[in-house]
């Protein structure tokens, strides 16, 4: 029997939102008190995948969840302590849902906080960073470019899934790669500092949220006048095709 075709590419369907533009819920990430938030995506299934959350200092919890999930926490501002390391700004966490730990917020914060599909199996451990900033960056090759001036981070990698995080440093008058392009996972990412756009019709600037959905085409006039500060997390093995 023949593998399952993959899904036709899709074009110029990504979808960008800036946070001004986002509606206050609360949010359930863990099986505890809710928390303010803004949500930056949900899946067809209504469930959380992304969210921007807005905790006050003395809010706490713990990271447990029904499902075992795997939740991811970037700390933007403020500063929170998990279990017994203290994260700042640039602070990241991944927290197993069946081994969870102790979440109290010690100042006002803002984070990105990420929801990972169940995966069968033993969860990975905890993994914790004070300060994301102080891990070794790597300059990116694209089809053989070498992309010098950018800093790619890797924050996470899922050795279950390959679903990955990491933070991109885009240098300023950053071009594109060379036209549109497309990656077989869903993309999403969050502008933390200065200004980029993956064409003219989806401008981002510091709290805009972009979403590429799996095999869509995208990045058709993709450019930067200052420079960026991006966090970007799929879903799967993250790979670029040049459309």
């Amino acid at each position: 029997m023949s593998a399952e075709a993959p899904p036709e590419l899709a074009y110029d369907i990504s979808q960008c939102v800036h946070r001004a533009d986002l509606v206050p819920e609360a949010l359930s990430p863990w099986d505890g008190p809710e928390l303010p938030g803004l949500v930056l995506r949900r899946l067809t299934d209504g469930s959380l995948r992304s969210a921007l959350a807005t905790p006050a200092q003395g809010w706490q919890t713990m990271s447990a969840r029904a499902d075992g999930a795997l939740t991811q926490l970037f700390v933007l501002a403020g500063q929170v302590r998990i279990g017994a390391t203290v994260l700042g700004p640039y602070g990241f966490a991944v927290l197993p849902g069946d081994r969870p730990l102790e979440v109290e917020v010690l100042a006002d914060s803002e984070w990105i906080f990420i929801v990972d599909a169940p995966v069968e199996g033993t969860s990975p451990e905890p993994v914790l960073h004070a300060d994301c900033r102080a891990i070794d960056p790597f300059v990116p090759v694209i089809e053989g470019r070498r992309l010098d001036g950018f800093e790619r981070r890797v924050l996470w990698l899922d050795p279950r899934s390959g679903a990955d995080t990491r933070l991109l440093k885009v240098p300023p008058r950053f071009g594109g790669v060379g036209g549109g392009n497309w990656h077989p996972v869903e993309e999403e990412i969050f502008c933390i500092e200065g200004d980029i756009q993956p064409d003219d019709t989806r401008p981002m600037r510091a709290g805009s949220f972009l979403w590429n959905p799996a095999r869509s085409i995208h990045g058709f006039n993709e450019r930067t006048e200052g420079g960026c500060m991006l966090l970007e997390w799929h879903d799967g093995p993250w790979d670029l095709h040049l459309a």
